[in-house]
């Protein structure tokens, strides 16, 4: 709670580190946003989590393709990621591949949960087959 509060509705990025305003004692930093088009604030997760919110959002990009309308924000439009953030979350995917404790949450959330499986974790390879998220 206590952290994701304080990251409100930032969206993801890598923190410039002369930027940091917050650094939580497992890394996450909140800080201006490093080497992107988007020049504002930026949270930025642990390293082991990195992967975990970038097929998250990909899920959400393609579960949810033209079904929000709302919602413009600095890294996403309705369920688009914006080019920007994307080229991050492909980054980080890459960086921070699909772990044991994510493959549990994967199948507890299918069978516990939603009934319904992350493919992104199941095959984190279709990343690089879709052009657009």
């Amino acid at each position: 709670g206590y952290v994701n509060g304080l990251r409100g509705n930032l969206p993801f990025g890598n923190v410039d580190p002369n930027t940091i305003t917050y650094n939580s004692t497992i890394g996450c930093m909140i800080g201006t946003c490093n080497g992107t088009d988007f020049t504002g604030k930026c949270f930025e997760p642990n390293d082991g989590m990195k992967g975990d919110f970038a097929r998250s959002y990909f899920y959400l990009s393609t579960a949810y393709w033209n079904e929000w309308a709302c919602c413009d924000t600095d890294g996403t439009n309705g369920s688009d990621i914006k080019p920007w953030m994307e080229d991050i979350m492909r980054s980080w995917h890459a960086f921070d591949p699909v772990d044991d404790l994510e493959e549990s949450r994967n199948d507890v959330i299918f069978s516990e949960w939603q009934g319904n499986r992350n493919p992104f974790i199941d095959h984190p390879e279709w990343v690089e087959q879709i052009s657009d998220f």
